[in-house]
């Protein structure tokens, strides 16, 4: 009898967890599918605001994702919470900079949105911001407090990130908030590596302008003492040698012209 009674409670609370997690999200789902009447339905209707899909994603995060000011601006007022991270540690703020939506971004800062939000793997929002290349979004951020020296656990920084992609507008936004230009990655890579190994010309031309080397070895760097130096080490290599390595011969010819050594 006993176990048998332990048994139902247990099932008891089995059941109830299940409940808890397949609660409705309701609102969640509208933003979703962009249904605003639905939205406004349920607001109106007392319906939790703030209520997440099982990944965590809220009304809010799909406001974002759509960019979608209008439902965006319905929810924050109904009480939306813009801190709200899902499974991925991403807040509705993260989906913004990736989508590059300035006025999205404005909108989330405007109601408290943490403008240095750091995902799982230690990139920034502005990083994404940085990667889209909308410069406006990335000096919204700024103007915010966003960090641009923050690192993601390889160590790359907004400003990698943006020479890689080929930004050269947000590489100078970037600059002038005091990024630099001598962190390095683990394998040992300033930014200016990034836009020389994508062949980026006129972000390259922005970094040699603001004293970026042309002629300048890298080497990796020897094991940290934290151990997230790669051990292996490998030939040290010129922003010429990346160019030509990648192909990118007029890059090549214009870091000739900036001083870089052919021999």
């Amino acid at each position: 009898m006993h176990c048998r009674r332990i048994h139902r409670i247990t099932t008891g609370l089995v059941l109830l967890a299940a409940a808890v997690l397949a609660a409705p999200a309701q609102l969640a789902d509208a933003a979703e599918q962009q249904d605003r009447a639905g939205i406004r339905r349920l607001l109106a209707s007392g319906e939790d605001v703030n209520a997440a899909q099982i990944d965590g994603t809220t009304a809010l995060h799909w406001a974002a994702y759509h960019d979608d000011a209008e439902t965006a601006a319905l929810l924050l007022r109904a009480g939306a919470k813009t801190n709200t991270v899902n499974r991925y540690g991403a807040p509705p703020l993260a989906q913004a900079c990736t989508n590059g939506s300035a006025a999205m971004v404005n909108l989330l800062l405007q109601a408290g949105a943490d403008a240095n939000a750091t995902l799982k793997g230690g990139e920034t929002v502005l990083m994404l911001a940085a990667r889209s290349g909308n410069v406006d979004a990335v000096n919204a951020l700024l103007a915010r407090g966003a960090k641009p020296d923050a690192q993601e656990r390889l160590g790359q920084t907004a400003l990698m990130w943006a020479a890689a992609e080929g930004h050269p507008a947000v590489v100078r936004a970037l600059l002038a908030a005091g990024a630099s230009l001598s962190a390095t990655v683990d394998s040992g890579y300033p930014p200016f590596y990034f836009a020389v190994r994508e062949g980026h010309l006129e972000t390259v031309r922005v970094l040699i302008a603001v004293g970026a080397d042309p002629k300048a070895l890298i080497a990796p760097p020897p094991p940290s003492k934290t151990g997230r130096r790669p051990p292996a080490r490998r030939p040290a290599v010129s922003p010429l040698q990346l160019a030509v390595q990648n192909g990118h011969f007029e890059l090549a010819i214009a870091l000739v012209d900036a001083g870089a050594d052919p021999n």
